[in-house]
This record gives C-alpha cells, structure tokens and sequence, in this order.
C-alpha cells in the first residue's frame, strides 16, 4: 500500500512438498542463507557486559563470545544429500561486523568470496538481508542459479525451521537497473511496476502529494533475471527512510 515502510514481506511459509522446480505462489525472490542464531551472535559485542560478567578470565570471555561463527552448507547437483557434491557454502558471523560467504569447491583450491544477491551489511534495522536468488524447491532444498560455483546447484535449509524467504508483493519498492519501482501486482511469473513516485515512501513531515495515474507495465519473471538466473530487481528500503 502507499507509504509503506516496507519493501519486502517474510513470505508465508511454502507447502513442505513442492514440485521440483516450484516457486511460491506468488513471486518468490530470495532464501536467506544464514542462521537466524546467528543473528543474536553479531550482537555480542554490545552484550559484553553481560556476557562477561562475574567471570574470572575477562579475556578468555572476551575471546569467545567475540570469536567468528561459522557454518558450513554443502551444495550439491540434485536435491538430495546423495546427489554430487559441488562444494560447501561456508558463512561466517563476525559480532559487531556482520556476516560474509565464500565458496569452497569440492574438487580443492581457494575459497571464493559470495556476496549475496539481496545484501545489507548492517543488521541492525530488522530485517537481516543476507539472501540469495532461488529458482527451485523441492522440499526444504532450494535451488541457486550459477556463480560462482560454475552451474546451478542445490542448497538444503532444514536445519532452518522456517528459512527466511523473500516474497516480492503488491505495495513494495523494489529498485531495477537503478530507478525505483513501485510494485502494482505480484504473481508467480510476473510483476507489474511502474516508476515510484514521492507519496510511495514519504518520509517527510506533512501529507504526501497525491499519486499521479500510471499504468503499469508487465514484467515476465524471464525479463528480471539477468543471463545467469539472478534476480536484477532489489529491495529498495532496507533500511526503512
């Protein structure tokens, strides 16, 4: 709706068994690959008071509750743990400095930097953007389109009870090859957008000017993804005004 300080909703859990290949039922954008524990982790450097006291080493304590978190996710050619292995996704929670990825591949040599489709470093204003592109579920699996592994592979959330995933709506802002766009319909294989306008997001004082009649245009979720499968629209607001 307008004014909406919003730009993307949680989307409503998808059904635990979906058709290979799937999306959600309306335009599913993005999974999130973090622990959502790790969340409460990136805020202990402003818990150390707390989480360091009364104890009898403060260093000891300070190195271990400041220490990077890490987790590993394989990533394989199927959705099935039995499938090819491709390599891990490997993401690592620094408190006071936020989450970054990287990719080690299966067949040996250096990790490769990730840095996710829908990214905001800053973690602290809600909503933790830290999501990637999807193309398919089955499942808790979920396929993510090439690179930097080399084609697409599948990621399995179950040990997320509710994997965060990004669901494009009505009433969003999204941001497409650097202009703002105000999301007039939300389907499975389309959006339909037309250019924001001041009254979307007003985050002045006072009442909004009123919206100018734009019709909107339709977007194929073909026309949105760029030659490698990623998504090209974003959030626009991630942190709100």
């Amino acid at each position: 709706m307008p004014g909406s300080r919003r730009s993307l909703l949680l989307a409503v859990a998808l059904a635990t068994s979906v058709p290979q290949g799937a999306l959600a039922q309306g335009f599913a954008g993005w999974v999130g690959l973090h622990r959502a524990e790790r969340l409460a982790w990136l805020e202990n450097e402003n818990r150390i008071g707390e989480l360091c006291a009364n104890v009898q080493d403060v260093d000891a304590c300070l190195e271990d509750v400041l220490r990077p978190a890490v987790d590993v996710f394989p990533l394989h050619v199927g959705p099935d743990a039995a499938s090819a292995r491709v390599g891990d996704l490997i993401v690592i929670a620094v408190p006071g400095w936020g989450l970054s990825a990287q990719f080690r591949p299966a067949a040996g040599g250096e990790t490769v930097p990730l840095t996710p489709d829908v990214f905001l470093r800053d973690w602290g204003y809600g909503q933790p953007y830290f999501h990637q592109t999807f193309t398919g579920r089955t499942g808790t699996w979920f396929q993510l389109p090439p690179d930097p592994w080399g084609g697409p592979v599948w990621l399995d959330r179950a040990s997320e009870s509710d994997p965060s995933i990004l669901e494009v709506q009505a009433g969003d802002i999204l941001e497409l090859q650097g202009r703002g766009m105000y999301v007039v319909s939300a389907t499975v294989d389309a959006l339909g957008l037309r250019p924001e306008q001041p009254a979307d997001m007003w985050c002045q004082e006072g009442q909004p000017p009123p919206l100018v009649p734009a019709e909107p245009t339709m977007h194929l979720r073909a026309e949105l993804v760029d030659d490698r499968g990623h998504l090209m629209i974003r959030p626009k607001y991630m942190k709100g005004c």
